[in-house]
């Protein structure tokens, strides 16, 4: 495990708590050494103003592009499952296109695949569990790629043989997207880079405080926080599976229960059918 996956994997109420106390105690110090130096120059507690307020923005514009990158990252995991659910749509589709047994034989390893796919997506931050699913998924790879090379016998058409090897390769290559999707998160480093700079920034906003014989501390802390609250909105974004703001796997849900068959459409076909029998009759 490198140190990204590293400190992927560290809890996110301990990550709040050590970078609170950090920015607190850059406050605390920064407002302290600002009270002893009351006696300066204005001239040199302006240009420590001005350095404040470079370092802030700095801060928000580093902040921003940070936001910017895990929010196109969440698009991205959130376009991966909306490309699998289509995937396996028009395969189960294209599945009708056989004869049994291999029909029934590729639609039902399509409905477990579904529901493994399901299950990636409710894994949280349980990696072995995530092993365990991508095991799972390519060996039933194996299986709808074995159908459809049966389905590649004298007398079937070319048209849906085709078909079928098109849907099975998109569907095997999205299994990779979307295991890169999970993975695919921002480098510790750039939070590291970013909580620095916080600390910096807070120091030097507490400097000036104290320099200018503001006594109290409210607008340091409320500062603190906000930066806080934005850093850890920017780590949740990044923690797919184990954030809370994270991408549903609705899309595929619904694939999935497209596959049961329908009661009322099966009533109203045999109602159908047995009006138009007693037409006949008549």
């Amino acid at each position: 495990m490198n140190f990204d996956q590293a400190f992927y994997q560290i809890d996110h109420r301990l990550i709040a708590s050590v970078m609170l106390a950090l920015l607190a105690a850059a406050s605390e110090i920064g407002f302290r050494s600002g009270l002893r130096k009351r006696e300066l120059q204005d001239s040199y507690r302006s240009l420590v103003v001005s350095t404040s307020a470079a370092m802030m923005g700095l801060l928000a514009l580093l902040l921003g592009f940070t936001l910017s990158m895990g929010v196109s990252r969440l698009e991205d995991r959130r376009d991966v499952i909306i490309n699998e659910s289509n995937a396996i749509g028009t395969l189960w589709l294209r599945a009708g296109l056989l004869a049994e047994p291999l029909q029934g034989d590729l639609r039902d390893a399509l409905h477990t695949y579904t529901d493994l796919r399901i299950a990636m997506g409710g894994a949280g931050g349980d990696r072995e569990a995530l092993r365990v699913v991508w095991a799972k998924s390519e060996s039933l790879h194996t299986s709808i790629w074995s159908v459809v090379e049966q389905a590649g016998q004298p007398g079937q058409s070319n048209a849906v043989l085709s078909s079928l090897i098109s849907g099975a390769n998109e569907l095997i290559d999205i299994h990779e997207l979307r295991i890169s999707s999970i993975e695919n998160f921002l480098p510790a480093a750039l939070f590291l880079l970013l909580i620095t700079i916080a600390s910096v920034a807070i120091w030097f906003f507490a400097w000036s405080f104290g320099a200018s014989s503001q006594g109290r501390r409210t607008a340091n802390l409320m500062l603190g926080i906000l930066i806080s609250a934005v850093l850890l909105v920017i780590m949740d974004v990044n923690r797919p599976q184990r954030g809370r703001i994270t991408v549903g796997t609705e899309s595929l849900q619904r694939v999935s229960e497209s596959f049961a068959p329908n009661p009322d459409v099966h009533l109203e076909n045999s109602s159908i059918m047995k009006k138009e029998q007693r037409a006949e009759m008549d």
